[in-house]
């Protein structure tokens, strides 16, 4: 990562009930300005936001949960890795900083956690409420079946050596800064293959998240990655989820990004969050 991301860049630990947590925070000492949560995908870690969390700094204090089983936060045992058991991660946190209000981003698995959070279907935290959310090609149907078979394309990194794996991503992803690489590396070392699976196997009771979309109160920004490079979105669910946003919602695909939208198209993202945020 340069030197210029990582020197505005905070490091913490925090005690939650399920265990103890990492984050990453961007201008948090800014009190008198509104809080900005980020919940990263299977696999990453808060890391993932190196280039995003400053990019956002300069209107928000920015805070980057390590999701259970990821990055540095708690590995808890199989069988815990719900989006329940995310969601109140998510919501543990967010009252454990006192942030109120807060804007709520979630990407894949952390786009999942997001709509469960926000949705009120976790109801260990009833009086959370967000001022808008963004939903960053969620993974809005985690599937069926094998878990081991369903967990094969991402654990498939898990393991390889740093400078095996850096070539290959800076090939496979060419629009990927040296940070978001870095970020990948670092991700890479702080996951398992026990962690990877259990979230496919816990997340089976879910089932589809899609009709949980009527139920967020918040403006929403929904983005969609280009379906022919690895959308969580068929045309079919992408229709069926403009109709089920709440009012004042957007709904908008980037072409050309592929299911990292943050990372491989980040001033397309950046721009649609801010278009987003002044509307």
């Amino acid at each position: 990562m340069t030197d210029q991301l990582i020197a505005q860049t905070a490091s913490h630990m925090i005690d939650l009930p399920a265990g103890r947590f990492h984050y990453l925070s961007w201008g948090a000492e800014q009190k008198d300005r509104p809080a900005f949560v980020l919940l990263h995908g299977i696999t990453s870690s808060a890391h993932s936001w190196v280039r995003l969390g400053p990019a956002l700094a300069n209107r928000f204090r920015v805070f980057a949960l390590d999701m259970r089983g990821h990055g540095e936060s708690i590995q808890p045992a199989p069988g815990t890795y719900s989006l329940h058991d995310t969601a109140n991660d998510a919501a543990a946190f967010i009252q454990a900083l006192d942030l109120q209000d807060p804007y709520l981003l979630g990407h894949s698995w952390g786009g999942a956690t997001a709509i469960m959070l926000a949705s009120e279907v976790t109801n260990d935290y009833p009086s959370l409420h967000f001022t808008r959310i963004i939903l960053e090609d969620p993974a809005h149907n985690m599937g069926t079946g094998d878990p081991v078979k369903r967990a094969s394309y991402f654990t498939g990194d898990i393991g390889k050596p740093d400078d095996q794996l850096r070539a290959e991503v800076r090939i496979k992803n060419p629009a990927w800064s040296e940070a978001d690489i870095e970020s990948k590396i670092y991700a890479n070392r702080h996951v398992n293959r026990e962690a990877v699976i259990s979230v496919f196997k816990d997340t089976d009771r879910e089932g589809e998240l899609l009709p949980l979309l009527s139920k967020l109160s918040a403006p929403t920004l929904l983005v969609r990655a280009d379906p022919a490079l690895e959308s969580t979105f068929t045309d079919s669910a992408w229709e069926e989820a403009k109709k089920l946003l709440p009012g004042h919602s957007t709904a908008i695909q980037i072409p050309g990004a592929s299911h990292n939208i943050h990372r491989n198209k980040f001033d397309e993202f950046l721009q649609a969050i801010n278009a987003f945020l002044q509307a």
